[in-house]
């Protein structure tokens, strides 16, 4: 038979050891940092190019705010799969926004181009 003595942790280390395994579980996720800074560079181009300026883009953008907020949110409650799925949504809103900035100007470009013709062909009329 085994006379050794079995051996306990004291009462303090095994405190400690319950607390940091809580802590470790109820941290929170940690959203991937590389694509949180390309939907941050998404939004500040989407700012670059006007998109606050223009009611459909400007939406847009809004949206991707508020997405990014909601996935760190998310992260921190736990929930890295939705985080990150908002994530890729924020990204898109983003990405949408400036598109919709950039055809915008280039319409406008377009119909300031159109002008100019009709003006020179009614110039050459006379």
């Amino acid at each position: 038979m085994n006379t050794k003595p079995k051996r306990r942790l004291s009462p303090g280390l095994s405190l400690l050891a319950l607390v940091s395994l809580a802590a470790v579980g109820c941290g929170g996720a940690q959203l991937n940092q590389a694509r949180v800074t390309e939907v941050q560079s998404s939004v500040t181009a989407a700012e670059a190019v006007g998109a606050n300026d223009q009611p459909k883009a400007a939406l847009h953008l809004q949206l991707a705010r508020d997405e990014l907020a909601e996935a760190r949110r998310l992260a921190e409650d736990g929930d890295e799969e939705s985080a990150e799925l908002v994530l890729a949504r924020a990204r898109a809103d983003a990405e949408l926004a400036m598109q919709l900035a950039r055809t915008e100007q280039e319409q406008d470009k377009a119909r300031s181009a159109w002008m100019k013709i009709r003006e020179l062909e009614k110039e050459q009329q006379r």
